[in-house]
């Protein structure tokens, strides 16, 4: 092996400048190596030629780091991708060749020891240049359909129809049997698959609405918008927001937000809540009605008896 050439080109007083510049050149061949850089050769030898330079003007130092890093970079693309890296490995090569003719003779063992890894590796698994398998490739075996699903028609040869991936599912909880005879609205009240808390707003949902209604109606005023909107809570309102609950993924409905910071279960514990305050206001409603028929017949009383006990008391 030839020893390293060497050149004192540059005066004494300048000369300690290539020590810094081959710092900055091992940098940058690092760069090269180990970017998109590294799969073009012309960048490659171009930045070794640098090296080359630079250790020939006095920093033959920086050559024993880039060629450990050089051997990294065979480590990195020989084994696997070598084929699509092939021209860019041969420039490697012939730098790790210039390396070694400027000083870095070490370099030959781990070369060596890669190369015969390199050998055993291709002929095991048969990617050795121009051995290509000629032999019919076996099909894969058919997947086997699923229970309930359409049966799987054979393609063409030579056409690969796609497989797209079955959806998952989350299991969902069945509600369990209302006795016969129940309304929709006291089956919800029953249905398992609510939280308890949410089954309590519907129990005092359905009595603060029946209380409202008997209200209405010993009033006469069955007919009255406050019996119609009472009568919507229950069948129509609070039941559409826990069907939309249900609709959730049960995994996820009392765990995951859909609003801010709000789940599923706290927007229908939310909505229940604004139906028992819109029962309340009803109530409120009936109490002034029913308080105000009270006041009027306690003003009449007062005005026939009022003044009769006044003149008795004389």
């Amino acid at each position: 092996m030839m020893p390293g050439l060497h050149l004192n080109l540059l005066p004494d007083a300048v000369a300690w400048i290539v020590h810094p510049a081959a710092g900055f050149a091992l940098a940058h061949w690092a760069s090269v190596l180990y970017s998109r850089l590294g799969k073009n050769p012309a960048f490659l030898l171009r930045a070794a030629l640098i090296l080359l330079v630079l250790s020939v003007l006095g920093a033959g130092w920086v050559l024993h780091p880039a060629a450990g890093m050089l051997l990294g970079y065979f480590g990195s693309r020989a084994f696997h991708r070598w084929r699509q890296d092939g021209t860019a490995l041969l420039a490697g090569l012939l730098a790790a060749a210039l390396f070694m003719v400027q000083g870095a003779t070490w370099l030959i063992f781990p070369l060596g020891v890669m190369a015969v890894v390199w050998v055993f590796t291709a002929l095991s698994t048969g990617a050795w240049p121009g051995r290509e398998t000629t032999g019919p490739s076996a099909e894969p075996a058919a997947l086997p359909e699923h229970a309930g699903g359409l049966p799987m028609m054979p393609t063409a040869p030579g056409r690969a129809e796609p497989v797209m991936p079955a959806a998952y599912v989350p299991p969902r909880r069945h509600a369990s049997a209302a006795p016969d005879g129940t309304d929709p609205f006291t089956a919800l009240q029953l249905d398992d698959r609510l939280p308890g808390d949410v089954r309590a707003q519907l129990v005092a949902l359905d009595l603060r609405t029946a209380e409202a209604l008997n209200h209405l109606k010993a009033l006469g005023q069955e007919g009255s918008e406050g019996a119609y909107v009472a009568r919507a809570i229950r069948d129509e309102y609070a039941p559409a927001s826990v069907r939309a609950y249900l609709n959730l993924p049960r995994t996820q409905a009392d765990v995951t937000p859909i609003e801010g910071d709000r789940t599923g279960h706290d927007l229908l514990r939310e909505q229940l809540d604004l139906l028992l305050g819109a029962v309340q206001d009803i109530l409120a409603g009936a109490l002034r009605s029913g308080g105000q028929d009270l006041l009027t017949h306690q003003r009449f009383l007062r005005e026939k008896f009022g003044k009769e006990k006044r003149e008795l008391d004389v």
